[in-house]
């Protein structure tokens, strides 16, 4: 190495030290939270309306509120250990239900404010779903309330010539009628209500038949943007709302530039979809009201009203910073026990006490940290320091020791670990390949000799435990049908099958997983899995892309109730990915959503999951048991089905030691 660049580097390497010091002393200087817990990986986001994973949920829950809001009910159960939750007043005080089940009318508390001091009001909650169903929000959670009047027709952009709908101009701000399309989807363009009298489309594309998927698609798009439609239009009366008993005026338009350049007449538009925010089954009647009208009853309607997706966020301060910036602590507004106070990448996202909350006199802690951290042994040694007061990702090495102390607390979880398969790539597109590779698989030696934390092997989706819902077997272990299997599709001893990848994200117990099923696979089957780690982020990215073959995924209930884990394989759900599709499994699920006799509905869905259990578009592999420890010092914590720890009613035994007490000392980590 040349002297010069010998010296450049050593001034490098003390600029590099110089700054790592001043970031630690950064991070030194913040006095510590009252109740720091381990969060995982990094949030990718917390809105609420874009968020899909458990690092982001147990923040959005606390700086946000719903309509509704799961908290205890009645002690834990002295057998199990669970604390039951259940949907009760948050946002509403109070609400009616019609004798059909149908309409839902909440009342909202008196004296509503968001954080920074303004009005909360029922129009907010209106602004908020229909934001949350909008296409351009990407929600992946709008199919949760697709019984809501209109909204599946509004989130998949579904209009049919008769439908009254809204127009939405091309002139958002900043945006020309010949230029590009504004990157902030909210504010929205100038908006026009109608009836869509006419669709008038051009001839189909024709495409070689050796065309690509992405060719194929591109070329619907860009056939799609062409059509042009004709509305009768309505104007608004001094409501508000469209005057339909004013004469209309018939206009035209499209998505296309080529269109609009082509015929003057022909107005620009991002494009039509039915007309929610007047017709659709969520309305705000006034401040205080708030009505949801659904096509047909759902006995856990509550559950889903306390489920994040479905809280408000502030309309002025989405349209004012836009989809990526109205989160930073600096913009953010919100509506929850806590309000965000800032966030270090990396490191840690702090919540403090929300002083504007309604319930703020009951919040037990005045701040909480949501630390960023994926390794057990690191969790557990900041546990004992007293760095943490709440760790949920034990080392399965001293787990048996961990189990006899006070401080641990486990109990099954409304939730299943499982494998997604890209049934867009051969061979995975086989059923036969599909059974074969969940029939070689020996589960109980995954829960006995890796997780060992009392999980239970799973051949089918839905937990055991619900009320009233009897799970089907699944088509269990079997190596001899296994290699039969493989052999009738093709592969005779594993002859010819191409080595397929499976993706998880960074765990230390993801690998060792992976690592199993991989030597199990290869023994009972003669083929080769190769193993690929990725980053949270980019490996959720990477699977809503369908970029993958297999991949490690989990999915905890959203609410107690067997559809919460069947409705994420009917076609076309965003949360799928894997590229199965069953007629008759869609028409149960269908059917199942408008059964009003609960026995028949629970039947109904117990012959999808028989379906999903034969097919396998996913692999199931276990059901969960928690398995976590919280400081004794902690009242209010107890393991719940859901994975749900509300934090706003924690509080500390004796205040006097509250903040950084050790706990007793763990087993050695060497």
């Amino acid at each position: 190495m040349a002297p010069e660049v010998r010296r450049g580097f050593v001034v490098f390497a003390a600029l590099v030290a110089v700054f790592a010091v001043i970031w630690a002393a950064r991070l030194d200087s913040v006095p510590p939270a009252d109740f720091s817990l381990q969060n995982g990986t990094d949030p990718k986001t917390i809105d609420p309306h874009r968020a899909t994973g458990q690092p982001e949920s147990r923040i959005i829950y606390e700086i946000f509120e719903g309509l509704t809001r799961m908290l205890p009910e009645g002690p834990p159960d002295p057998e199990n250990g669970l604390q039951p939750l259940s949907p009760q007043p948050a946002m509403a005080e109070s609400w009616d239900i019609s004798e059909d089940g149908k309409t839902y009318t909440f009342h909202l508390r008196e004296g509503l404010r968001w954080s920074d001091g303004t009005p909360l009001t029922a129009h907010d909650f209106a602004w908020s779903w229909q934001r949350m169903l909008h296409p351009a929000t990407a929600c992946e959670y709008g199919y949760l309330i697709s019984q809501v009047h209109l909204a599946d027709a509004y989130h998949r952009a579904i209009v049919n010539v008769g439908d009254r709908v809204e127009v939405e101009l091309w002139d958002r701000p900043g945006e020309t009628a010949t230029g590009d399309a504004a990157i902030k989807h909210f504010p929205r363009g100038t908006m026009k209500y109608g009836v869509l009298r006419e669709i008038t489309k051009p001839p189909e594309p024709e495409l070689p038949e050796d065309a690509s998927d992405e060719q194929r698609e591109n070329a619907e798009l860009d056939w799609q943007e062409s059509w042009v439609y004709e509305v009768d239009i309505i104007p608004l009366g001094e409501n508000g709302r469209p005057d339909w008993d004013h004469a209309p005026k018939r206009e035209r338009f499209a998505s296309s530039l080529a269109a609009i350049s082509e015929d003057s007449t022909i107005t620009r538009t991002h494009g039509l979809m039915v007309d929610f925010k007047h017709e659709g089954g969520a309305q705000a009647i006034d401040d205080k009201t708030f009505v949801v009208q659904l096509e047909y009853s759902v006995p856990y309607f509550l559950y889903l009203s306390a489920y994040y997706p479905l809280y408000p966020v502030k309309q002025e301060c989405v349209e004012t910073f836009g989809a990526q910036m109205w989160t930073k602590a600096e913009n953010i507004v919100s509506n929850g026990p806590f309000r965000l106070k800032f966030r270090r990448l990396r490191d840690r996202v702090r919540v403090e006490k929300n002083s504007e909350y309604w319930n703020v006199d009951q919040v037990g802690m005045n701040t909480i940290d949501f630390v960023s951290l994926e390794s057990q042994n690191t969790a557990l040694n900041m546990y004992e320091t007293g760095q943490l007061q709440w760790i949920n990702d034990l080392p399965t090495s001293v787990l048996e020791e961990l189990r006899k102390r006070d401080d641990f607390h486990s109990a099954p979880k409304l939730s299943i670990y499982f494998y997604k398969l890209n049934h867009a790539v051969p061979p995975l597109d086989d059923i036969r390949v599909r059974q074969a590779l969940s029939m070689a698989i020996n589960r109980r030696q995954i829960v006995e000799e890796v997780t060992k934390a009392g999980q239970l092997p799973a051949f089918s989706v839905v937990p055991p435990g619900l009320a009233g819902y009897k799970g089907v077997k699944g088509l269990g272990e079997d190596v001899d049908k296994a290699k039969q299997l493989l052999a009738e599709a093709g592969f005779p001893g594993g002859r010819g099958f191409p080595k397929l990848t499976l993706m998880y994200n960074t765990s230390e117990t993801h690998r060792p997983i992976a690592e199993v099923i991989q030597q199990q696979l290869q023994n009972n089957l003669n083929i080769k899995i190769e193993l690929q780690n990725m980053e949270w982020g980019s490996f959720t990215e990477t699977v809503q892309m369908e970029n993958y073959q297999m991949a490690r995924y989990g999915w905890v209930g959203d609410y107690p109730d067997p559809n919460t884990f069947l409705d994420l394989w009917v076609t076309g759900n965003p949360q799928s990915n894997t590229n199965w599709s069953n007629k008759e499994y869609d028409r149960l699920i269908a059917e199942s959503g408008e059964e009003q006799d609960p026995a028949k509905r629970l039947e109904l869905l117990r012959q999808a999951e028989e379906i999903l259990a034969t097919e396998l578009p996913v692999i199931p592999i276990y059901f969960y048991t928690s398995a976590e420890m919280c400081n004794p010092n902690v009242l209010n914590f107890a393991p719940t089905a859901q994975d749900l720890h509300p934090l706003s009613i924690l509080r500390y035994a004796d205040e006097s030691t509250a903040s950084n007490a050790p706990s007793p000392k763990a087993p050695s980590q060497e």
